[in-house]
């Protein structure tokens, strides 16, 4: 190969390597936006949102490719990367997780979904091995507040949920509510408990949704109240032949009328849901906004930080996992692929330390925590 056609082929390949840093630029910008974005506009914007981490793990790979090759291209993926640096720090921290997270005047704060305590494996008159580490969990983490997202009663015969969580953790006052389609089941809800009392209790219904809701509480500690909101947001609600699908991709391709027909229909079910999770985050964020008292906003948002959902929820307030979390954050343990769906956040005059994910596999969730430390003097009522 002459030197002309070496410099040719080297000229042809950085014009690719520079189209496809083109489109990853297009779509981080897109995934930036997201956040600002609502999906019930615009919702191509919500799905750039879900690659944005992706696509900013690529451009660093184009920021080496430039650098070692000598390209002035190397700037502008640089800064690029920059500009996006606040968003990815919903995904990554690097806290010193040395630092002491309890004192005698914290609280600590646990969010969990625990999945209705694997109920589908429970026997008739014995709860599963799962459900009994669950609940064995709750105690060893020691909370001083509980909130529990995918709540289940319990059956009459087998164990009685409420009691069990009282027994294991010592919080004996809390506020459980059930989903309205299950009528008087008590088999899907949201459950908050707390070592103090709890002085009052409401509950916020989404219009269009049956399944999901948020609740709060006001608990009176020592002197001071906080509001403590505990929320389970709209799901992707995928089937099983859904994730059939997902995992034999390959397979299905061959196939392109079956291919096109499951793409859609899982891409649909995104969009429904990045459009509800928007209007029931507004929902909530304004409940937030009229609160008389600090809050702590704990929860399955279903959704990452990198959304509409999370922008909309946490303006305003601080995230546990920025101001003392380490490493990646996700706490979705299912079969795709994983995200920090699962968020504590708190009033700005409240401050946060020690934030864990306890990486255990009980449910498709993990736990987190953190300890919240009130201000020597409260906000005044």
């Amino acid at each position: 190969m002459t030197a002309k056609e070496k410099k040719k082929k080297t000229s042809l390949l950085s014009k690719l390597f520079l189209a496809a840093n083109a489109m990853v630029l297009t779509g981080l910008a897109m995934g930036y936006l997201a956040a600002y974005i609502p999906p019930d506009k615009y919702w191509i914007f919500a799905f750039a949102g879900i690659a944005f981490p992706y696509l900013a793990l690529i451009n660093v790979v184009f920021i080496f490719i430039w650098m070692v090759s000598g390209k002035k291209y190397f700037f502008i993926s640089l800064a690029a990367l920059l500009i996006c640096w606040t968003r990815l720090t919903g995904f990554i921290q690097f806290n010193n997780t040395d630092e002491k997270g309890k004192t005698e005047k914290s609280i600590k704060v646990v969010s969990y979904n625990v999945r209705i305590f694997d109920r589908y494996n429970w026997q008739s008159k014995r709860i599963s091995k799962t459900a009994e580490d669950i609940l064995k969990l709750t105690g060893t983490l020691e909370p001083d507040i509980l909130c529990l997202q995918e709540y289940h009663a319990g059956r009459k015969g087998t164990a009685d949920m409420e009691d069990s969580i009282v027994k294991y953790t010592g919080l004996k006052y809390r506020h459980i509510e059930f989903a309205r389609y299950q009528g008087k089941t008590k088999a899907f809800g949201i459950a908050t408990y707390s070592r103090w009392p709890v002085i009052s209790s409401n509950i916020i219904l989404f219009e269009r949704n049956p399944v999901n809701f948020c609740i709060y509480n006001d608990i009176v500690y020592q002197s001071d109240t906080i509001r403590v909101f505990n929320i389970h947001l709209e799901s992707i609600q995928l089937s099983r032949e859904d994730y059939l699908f997902v995992s034999e991709l390959t397979n299905q391709a061959e196939d392109q009328d079956i291919f096109s027909e499951n793409s859609r229909k899982i891409l649909r079910k995104f969009k429904q849901a990045f459009i509800s999770r928007a209007s029931e985050a507004r929902q909530v964020a304004d409940q937030i906004k009229e609160s008389p008292y600090p809050v702590i906003v704990c929860g399955d948002f279903n959704d990452t930080p990198s959304s509409y959902t999370y922008h909309k929820m946490s303006r305003g307030l601080s995230d546990a996992f920025k101001e003392s979390g380490s490493g990646f954050g996700q706490t979705y343990a299912g079969r795709f692929p994983s995200f920090r769906i699962d968020y504590i956040l708190h009033d700005p005059a409240l401050t946060s330390s020690g934030f864990k994910r306890i990486r255990v596999p009980l449910s498709d969730h993990y736990p987190v925590s953190t300890y919240i430390t009130l201000p020597e003097k409260m906000r005044p009522e």
